[in-house]
C-alpha cells in the first residue's frame, strides 16, 4: 500500500468500504442481458407487425380508390397513426435502448461504489459527457476490468479530485505553497453584483467540491447543494448584501462587491487534506523557495548545478504543446539548454529547426549524440556557466525545478536570444501563482524582458501532464519575447 493509501486508510479520508462486486456483477449482467434479449423480441415483433400495417394500409388504398372520409379524420389520432410509424428502424432502436440501459447501470455502479463522490465536478461531468457518446457495453468483463481499477486506484482519484478542488478555489494551492492552516480564501464573483443571489457556474461548483473534499475526509457523506442552499438562505432578498454562513466546515462571509471570503473549520482535516496533497504532487515541490527569502535570492545567481532530483522528462503531449507554442520561421536556429535524453529536441528537429541542445549529465548526452547532425549540435556541460556568445531565435527549454534554479535557467537562456526572439519554457505552476518575494521578482523581471507586457506570458497546462514522468506537479507555459531596443 502506497503512502496516499495508508494515509487514506488511517485518517478515513475514504467513503466506507467499496463493496464486493464479484456476485453482483454477475446478477446485473444476467437481468441487463435479459432485458436485452426480450427488447430484441418486441423489436422483431414490431417489425413484423408494421410490416403488416403497411399491407394493410395498401389493401385499404385499393379499397378506397383515394377517396377519404371527411367528417372525422380518424387517421390523426394516436390510436391510429401507432400503427404507421414513420421511419421505423429495429437494429437502431435496440442499439438506442442498450445505450441508454448500460449508461444508467454504469452510473448506478459509479454512485453506489463511491467513485462518483470521490471525483471532482469537472471529472464527473467529463464522465458523464462520455456516457452520451460511445457507451462501453456492460458485460462481466467489462465491469470486473473497469471497477477493479478504479477501486484500486481510489486513493488517487480521491487526492487528484481534492487538488482540482483546491485549485479552483484558489490558484495558489496549484503550487501547493500556500495551504497553510487558518488561510482565508477570497472568491471573487461568488454572488452577482446585481441581485445579489449565487453564481451559478463555476462558483457553486467550486463551493460544492470543497464541501465534497471535507465530507470525504470527515467520513461523512457529502452534502450536495446544501450548503449552497445554506448560504442563499442566510441571503434574503433582492440586490447586493452581506451574509456570513456558518457550516460544519466553513465560514463563508459574504459581500456587497459580489465577493467571498471563506475561512476552513476544521484544522484537523486542513491537515489531513495538506498531507494528501503532499503526496500526490511529490515528495518534492516545485515551489522549494524559502519563506523568509528576499529580492535579493532572485537577483543573484548561482551558476551551480541543480540537483539531480528532479528530472522529469517531458511527456509528447507537453512537448507538442510548448513547439507549438513558437512562431516558425524557416531556418530557425532554436536553444534546447536542458536537452535532458532529446524530449524537446526530436519534436524540434521535426519541425524543421536547426537545433543546439546542452547537456550536463554523461548519460543523458550519450542518448542526445544519436540526434546530432546537419540540423542538430550537442554540447556537453553547466549551461549556466556557458557564455551567451551565439544568439538564437528561440530558446526552447523544460528546467530543472529543484528551488528555484528554474529562474536562473530562464534568466540565462534570455540573453542567448536574438532581439525580437522568443523564450518558451515549462515551469512549475508556482511561476505564475508564488509569493514569495524571488517570485514577485521574478516576474517583474520577465514583464519587464517582455517589453512590458504580461498578456499571455503564462498558460496552464493540463493537470497530470508529467504524470508519466513521475509527478503530479502543475506545470504553464511560459512565453516571453526579446524585444528590439
Amino acid at each position: 500500500m502506497n503512502c496516499l493509501a495508508e494515509i487514506l486508510e488511517e485518517e478515513a479520508a475514504q467513503a466506507a468500504p467499496l463493496p464486493a462486486l464479484t456476485s453482483r456483477i454477475e446478477d446485473i449482467v444476467a437481468a441487463r442481458d435479459a432485458a436485452l434479449a426480450k427488447i430484441q423480441e418486441a423489436v422483431a415483433t414490431l417489425d413484423l407487425a408494421y410490416g403488416l400495417s403497411k399491407e394493410a394500409a395498401a389493401f385499404a388504398k385499393k379499397a378506397q380508390h383515394g377517396r377519404k372520409y371527411r367528417g372525422l379524420d380518424r387517421t390523426g389520432s394516436k390510436h391510429y397513426s401507432i400503427m404507421f410509424p414513420d421511419g421505423f428502424d429495429a437494429a437502431q432502436s435496440v442499439e438506442t435502448f442498450r445505450r441508454q440501459l448500460d449508461a444508467s447501470v454504469w452510473t448506478y455502479l459509479y454512485e453506489d461504489t463511491g467513485i462518483r463522490d470521490m471525483m471532482d465536478t469537472t471529472a464527473a461531468r467529463d464522465f458523464d459527457r462520455s456516457l452520451r457518446e460511445e457507451v462501453p457495453e456492460v458485460t462481466v468483463e467489462n465491469l470486473r476490468a473497469t471497477f477493479e481499477t478504479l477501486m484500486g486506484s481510489a486513493d488517487l482519484i480521491f487526492a487528484r479530485g481534492l487538488a482540482v478542488a483546491f485549485s479552483r478555489l484558489d490558484r495558489r494551492f496549484k503550487s501547493h505553497d500556500a495551504f497553510k492552516l487558518g488561510s482565508r480564501i477570497i472568491i471573487d464573483r461568488a454572488f452577482s453584483e446585481y441581485s445579489g443571489s449565487f453564481n451559478r457556474t463555476w462558483a457553486e461548483e467550486t463551493i460544492i467540491d470543497v464541501e465534497r473534499v471535507f465530507a470525504k475526509l470527515d467520513d461523512q457523506t457529502p452534502a450536495g447543494r446544501g450548503l449552497i442552499q445554506e448560504i442563499d438562505a442566510c441571503r434574503p432578498g433582492y440586490g447586493p448584501q452581506q451574509s456570513i454562513t456558518e457550516s460544519t466546515y466553513f465560514r463563508i462571509r459574504g459581500f456587497k462587491n459580489g465577493n467571498a471570503h471563506l475561512w476552513f473549520a476544521r484544522d484537523d482535516l486542513v491537515e489531513k487534506a495538506n498531507r494528501i496533497l503532499a503526496h500526490y504532487y511529490g515528495a518534492v515541490l516545485p515551489d522549494a523557495a524559502e519563506k523568509g527569502e528576499d529580492a535579493a535570492t532572485f537577483r543573484t545567481r548561482t551558476t551551480l548545478p541543480s540537483r539531480d532530483l528532479q528530472f522529469y522528462h517531458t511527456p509528447a503531449a507537453a512537448a507538442a504543446a510548448v513547439v507549438d507554442a513558437i512562431s516558425f520561421r524557416d531556418g530557425m536556429r532554436v536553444l534546447e539548454p536542458s536537452g535532458g535524453e532529446g524530449h524537446l529536441v526530436r519534436p524540434l528537429l521535426t519541425k524543421g529547426y536547426q537545433v543546439t541542445a546542452v547537456e550536463i549529465q554523461a548519460d543523458r548526452v550519450a542518448k542526445l549524440r544519436g540526434l546530432e547532425g546537419p540540423n542538430c549540435d550537442v554540447i556537453e556541460g553547466n549551461f549556466l556557466n556557458l557564455p551567451a556568445s551565439s544568439k538564437f531565435h528561440a530558446v526552447v527549454m523544460n528546467p530543472p525545478f529543484y528551488g528555484t534554479h528554474w529562474m536562473d535557467h530562464v534568466r540565462h537562456a534570455y540573453d542567448f536570444l536574438a532581439p525580437e526572439g522568443q523564450l518558451v519554457a515549462i515551469l512549475p505552476a508556482s511561476a505564475q501563482v508564488g509569493e514569495t518575494n524571488a517570485h514577485l521578482q521574478f516576474r517583474r523581471w520577465a514583464e519587464k524582458a517582455n517589453g512590458g507586457g504580461r498578456w499571455g506570458m503564462f498558460a496552464d497546462l493540463p493537470a497530470e501532464s508529467f504524470a508519466e514522468a513521475g509527478t503530479n506537479i502543475n506545470t504553464v507555459i511560459f512565453r516571453i519575447r526579446k524585444r528590439s531596443r
